[in-house]
């Protein structure tokens, strides 16, 4: 694989081009070498592939990204306790779907969780799998994000008011809307913002 292409494959997977040094790193080899490699875009050798795979834990050859769907199963109505670390299993999605279709340029921040219980149908329903960017976190704007309040895990809308106040908001009409105030004894982490609902369709 040449220079130029493995940098390209690099960005796709991992979200950004390595810097040669981190190159000379991960091989063991000069700058100088390195560089003149980037000049002639010179063929990197199996092992050298192998190398740089291992340390960013990708599959150059591979068609798919492996994201992780870990098994929390964060709840749409009540909270979901989780007492012990979460199993986690690799999920294969093919890179094409996630670059073309999704348009998401950084694959290494997707995770996947199941959805549970019945607070945010019609758009998201019970066992639905969700896809989840973990780097997305900011919901001034609003949106579907997996949260924790109190350590419980959930599934649920945010809006934030000017006023400082926290709207948490289920879809389901039946359940109604949760306001936190800005000094609310309250502690929420936000995980990561709903970027698709896979149990409908790519």
């Amino acid at each position: 694989m040449k220079y130029s292409r493995l940098l390209n494959m690099l960005q796709s997977l991992i979200g950004y081009k390595p810097k040669q040094t981190d190159l000379c790193e991960i091989l063991e080899i000069k700058k100088a070498a390195m560089s003149a490699r980037a000049v002639r875009d010179s063929e990197f050798t199996e092992d050298e592939i192998a190398l740089i795979e291992a340390h960013y834990g990708i599959d150059l050859a591979s068609d798919c990204v492996e994201l992780e769907y870990i098994q929390i199963n964060p709840s749409c109505g009540k909270g979901t306790v989780v007492l012990d670390d979460a199993d986690v299993t690799p999920v294969k999605i093919g890179k094409e779907i996630i670059r073309d279709i999704w348009k998401i340029p950084h694959p290494q921040d997707l995770k996947l969780f199941k959805a549970s219980g019945d607070s945010m149908e019609n758009i998201i329903e019970d066992g639905n799998i969700l896809l989840v960017d973990i780097s997305r976190k900011d919901f001034n704007n609003g949106g579907i994000f997996v949260l924790t309040i109190n350590n419980e895990w959930y599934v649920k809308r945010l809006r934030l008011r000017v006023t400082g106040e926290l709207d948490i908001i289920s879809d389901n009409a039946k359940y109604p809307m949760e306001t936190l105030k800005p000094d609310s004894d309250v502690e929420i982490s936000i995980v990561g913002r709903v970027i698709k609902n896979l149990s409908r369709g790519l």
